[in-house]
């Protein structure tokens, strides 16, 4: 076939790879995309992390929340040895107490969203209310993971090896999808860009500040160390979340004000 000589030739772009992590069309989806569901990790990666097209995605930003989420429980179980306040047998328990928790909590927020979505404008309304149900059923995934190796898999050593890797694929996925969705704030990046930087401060505030002084698990530990312990991460997590709302105002014009006009 003859070319236009008044047309610039273009190379034709060759189609993007599928990735195991991120969305892919359902037109890419080949063999190796559908076995990348049976990867706890991966499969944790693509319940639990947002998926909004057009939503702002700040890779500094991003950054942070992950590891400031990976160091508050880092510190928070030095700090459990450091002063002999958990035996290191009892600390997966005690994490997972803690988690449950805050995912209570969630729970609630979620329910409250989704009644909130009926006052939500007319013309937002379907689409608030999908990203809402996203939202709420990574949590729920998660969840339902961590209780049913709690029930099933927390055996040690397991009856057979199909329940050892039973236990195995639900712990990691489990984990691994808890950890995103405390970094990401459950996937509400679908519905506003700054709601991960709020959500996480709802369980942790109402939790952490009552007991401060009062917590009998610090009963042998000085005053002072106690509030040391117990309020660097609520100051830390508000100094963070202010950081992060100026960002996204300042940068991207992006406000909580657009939470319906956004979703």
């Amino acid at each position: 076939m003859s070319q236009d000589p008044g047309r610039p030739s273009v190379a034709p772009t060759a189609a993007a790879p599928a990735t195991l992590f991120g969305p892919v069309p359902q037109a890419g989806r080949g063999v190796l995309w559908w076995l990348g569901w049976l990867v706890p990790v991966i499969a944790a990666h693509r319940v639990c992390t947002p998926t909004r097209p057009g939503r702002v995605i700040d890779p500094l930003i991003e950054r942070v929340r992950f590891w400031r989420t990976l160091l508050a429980l880092t510190l928070t179980v030095c700090v459990w040895l450091t002063l002999h306040l958990v035996p290191p047998r009892e600390i997966p328990g005690q994490l997972y107490e803690n988690f449950f928790l805050g995912l209570v909590i969630l729970e609630l927020l979620f329910l409250l969203a989704l009644a909130a979505v009926s006052m939500a404008p007319k013309g937002r309304r379907r689409a608030a209310a999908s990203r809402w149900r996203g939202s709420f059923l990574a949590f729920v995934l998660v969840e339902a993971a961590l209780v049913l190796f709690q029930t099933t898999g927390a055996q040690w050593p397991p009856a057979s090896p199909l329940r050892a890797a039973c236990a195995l694929w639900l712990l990691l996925f489990g984990g691994s999808g808890g950890l995103l969705l405390l970094s990401n704030g459950c996937r509400t990046a679908d519905v506003n860009e700054t709601l991960p930087t709020l959500v996480p401060l709802l369980p942790l505030l109402p939790m952490t500040l009552p007991l401060a002084a009062v917590d009998p698990a610090y009963d042998r530990v000085p005053l002072a160390v106690r509030l040391l312990a117990q309020l660097t991460g609520p100051v830390s997590l508000v100094l963070l979340a202010r950081w992060e709302l100026r960002r996204l105002r300042t940068l991207h014009d992006v406000r909580v004000s657009h939470i319906w006009n956004r979703a």
